[in-house]
């Protein structure tokens, strides 16, 4: 019986991602630090992944929960959830961290090797989380999106192009599709019109 549960709210826990909204902030994140690192304000990017948290929510209680109601899971796996976004926080922490005793060591004069590289890194540090989401919801258009990133950070480095620009393509691409995501979902989930008001 247990297992029959545990199957049915795995499923649920899936589709609780289908509405497209977390695909529309990832991309509306790419093509925020994209442009305000080409504009050279990125320090004003990074405080958007705290503005798209903050939207996620309203946005969801506004847009999906009228349509498909709200969903509480399990004690154990709330408890998941909750130790993945603090696994996110530390990932970001520490590469946060070890950027600056990079740039405290090197004082900002990489060796030449890691030099070439270093371009293509900030889309890598992107990647890698899009690659746990993609597991941890079971929603595989993620590691798509984190192969997409990949691949925008070595031609970023082959082309010798500026980190904005995979930023800005990768961003520019994901963000339709969230929205075709949502739009799909919106169609096939028609809200009661008293419920939306």
């Amino acid at each position: 019986m247990n297992d029959a549960i545990n199957r049915v709210e795995k499923k649920a826990f899936r589709s609780y991602w289908d509405d497209g909204l977390l695909d529309i902030m990832l991309g509306l994140l790419l093509l925020v630090l994209g442009v305000t690192w080409w504009q050279g304000v990125a320090v004003l990017g990074a405080i958007f992944p705290a503005v798209c948290f903050s939207m996620w929510f309203p946005l969801r209680k506004r847009l999906v929960e009228p349509r498909m109601g709200y969903v509480e899971f399990s004690g154990k796996r709330n408890l998941q959830v909750r130790g993945f976004r603090f696994g996110l926080v530390a990932f970001f922490t520490g590469a946060m961290a070890l950027g600056l005793v990079i740039f405290i060591l090197f004082g900002g004069a990489l060796p030449s090797t890691a030099d070439e590289w270093i371009a293509g890194f900030p889309l890598v540090l992107i990647a890698i989380p899009a690659l746990f989401v993609a597991l941890f919801t079971s929603c595989f258009r993620f590691a798509a999106y984190a192969f997409l990133l990949l691949l925008a950070g070595l031609t970023i480095v082959l082309m010798g192009w500026d980190p904005h620009m995979g930023f800005m393509g990768c961003g520019i691409v994901i963000t339709p599709y969230g929205f075709l995501i949502l739009s799909r979902f919106l169609s096939r989930h028609p809200a009661e019109p008293e419920v939306l008001t």
